[in-house]
């Protein structure tokens, strides 16, 4: 089913999305995965996307990069801004770089170190901006990812119980928690770390810490979504339905990327998932993790029935086309014929 309105002229957040839209990307998603490449690497040829990343990436870049071509469209851009007149004594502006790199591409897909540079991109861009990333603000096709992998595994996302672990605050739970509260899921259950001085102290406690953003608690209230806190991950285990969890001592996501060193942090044991801990807790829950992992999952989870971790990686390349194609005017969605899928221009 169409959406009732158009689709947005940019995808900065989770937010710029209504329910329709999400389930026609989950839709066209879906086609996508079972459209032939021959048929697919047509639909965009002639087209050209502009890859803007101002912070290291390894599967947001790549699978961009790789849902673009596999659509037929060229590629071009940037992964270290030191190349570009942006870092260096000219010092360009973001709205200036925007204006130049629309006027050479069809679309833009932007990792920004900044909160809101997403925003201020798609302000003054004459051609799609699509948001990869910014600071600690969102993440919207990591977010569609994983909702849509939740939900293709679940059956649906109303009634289902959703965990998750790590800081709410970053961009990839902040875009996770309000897509999941726009889906109505019956409840969801945080697993927050504590900030890094008190990490140590709480490492072997039942503490529970109940920091929520504003904006979060806000979301969960509009849309009537239950939620609490709980102090282990074998707690979510037993509870819910799928838990994605991410490292609790990740960087600052809105510093230069050049300042930042790598981090020796061990996990707290209480915030790690094991294949012990699901075997012990006889859980059936979901385990996804966006990527890059520490030492929160373990290794011997990648075996089990639970772990999504690179089905994730697999589904975020036909959620980017979607994506994509609905920005650049193609919508694919199935028929009614088995095994059909029909191509059109959006209408919507």
């Amino acid at each position: 089913m169409s959406s009732h309105r158009s689709f947005p002229a940019h995808l900065v957040s989770v937010r710029d999305l209504d329910h329709d839209q999400v389930r026609d990307l989950f839709s066209g998603a879906a086609a996508f995965r079972d459209m032939p490449r021959a048929e697919a690497v047509t639909l965009l040829r002639g087209h050209v996307v502009a890859m803007m990343f101002y912070q290291p990436s390894t599967r947001t870049r790549l699978g961009f990069e790789a849902a673009a071509l596999r659509l037929g469209a060229s590629v071009m851009g940037f992964a270290d801004p030191s190349t570009t007149r942006s870092v260096d004594y000219i010092g360009e502006t973001l709205e200036d770089t925007i204006n130049v790199v629309a006027e050479l591409s069809d679309a833009i897909v932007m990792r920004h170190f900044l909160a809101g540079a997403a925003s201020r991109a798609a302000a003054v861009s004459s051609r799609p901006v699509l948001n990869g990333g910014d600071g600690s603000n969102e993440h919207p096709t990591q977010a569609l990812t994983d909702s849509w992998v939740m939900a293709s595994r679940l059956g649906d996302l109303e009634g289902a119980v959703i965990g998750l672990v790590g800081d709410p605050g970053t961009r990839v739970l902040r875009s996770l928690t309000l897509l999941l509260a726009m889906l109505k899921v019956k409840r969801m259950l945080f697993l927050v770390p504590p900030s890094a001085p008190l990490m140590s102290a709480y490492a072997s406690s039942s503490f529970v810490h109940t920091t929520l953003p504003g904006d979060l608690r806000a979301a969960l209230h509009a849309h009537g979504i239950e939620y609490d806190f709980r102090s282990d991950v074998c707690d979510l285990l037993a509870e819910a339905d799928a838990i994605e969890l991410m490292p609790i001592d990740i960087p600052a996501l809105e510093a230069v990327p050049a300042s930042l060193r790598k981090q020796h942090n061990v996990t707290p044991e209480q915030f790690r998932v094991t294949a012990a801990k699901i075997h012990a807790t006889g859980s059936k829950a979901l385990v996804l993790h966006p990527g890059p992992r520490k030492d929160e999952l373990h290794p011997d989870v990648d075996s089990l029935p639970n772990g999504l971790y690179f089905d994730q990686v697999r589904e975020s390349l036909h959620i980017r086309m979607a994506v994509l194609a609905q920005l650049c005017g193609v919508n694919a969605r199935r028929t009614d014929r088995p095994g059909a899928v029909d191509v059109r221009e959006a209408t919507a």
